[in-house]
Formats: structure tokens, C-alpha cells, sequence
């Protein structure tokens, strides 16, 4: 058995940019969730910084990822996604 991919998206909106971001990152979350991989979609925002937003995320694998991001609605929020001042994402595998 694969170990699940679990990755860690944060993205910083430019000011003015909050509800642009935050409205496409929620969009995602239901569409990404019945994705048949997804084992964990989670949108937050940041405690202390409002404009910061994290995508906790699970895959069942790297190539289940791949096909997530070619969905029509990834594809469709990518351009929001791209706009944000800092985008940071963090790939990892469970160790124990």
C-alpha cells in the first residue's frame, strides 16, 4: 500500500485580495472532497494573519494529486490561486 501524500498550501492574498482568494479556495473545498482520492481537504485561515490562508490536503498519492490539479475546477480557480502575493506548498509522507 502507498503512503497518502499529505500537503500543506499556504497562500498570502495581496490587500484587497482577501475575498477574491477566499472565495475560490472555498469553492475548492467541497468539488476537491468527492474527488474519489481525497482523503483530507481542509481550508483555513490564518489566526494571525487574515490575509494567510492554509489548504491542509490528502492525497492517496502523488499521481491522485496530479489529477486533481488537471479538474476542471482547479483549473477554473488556478488563475485566483496564481494572483496571490505568496503561494507556499509543502509536499510530505508520513514517517510513523
Amino acid at each position: 500500500m502507498t503512503t497518502p501524500l499529505t500537503l500543506v498550501a499556504t497562500l498570502v492574498a495581496k490587500e484587497g485580495q482577501e475575498a477574491e482568494l477566499e472565495q475560490a479556495l472555498r469553492g475548492l473545498q467541497p468539488l476537491s472532497r468527492a474527488e474519489e482520492a481525497c482523503i483530507q481537504y481542509d481550508f483555513h485561515r490564518d489566526a494571525e494573519q487574515p490575509r494567510t490562508f492554509h489548504m491542509i490536503e490528502q492525497w492517496k498519492d502523488e499521481a491522485s494529486l496530479a489529477a486533481h490539479e488537471a479538474t476542471p475546477h482547479y483549473q477554473t480557480a488556478l488563475p485566483v490561486l496564481q494572483k496571490a502575493k505568496k503561494l507556499t506548498i509543502t509536499k510530505m509522507y508520513r514517517v510513523s
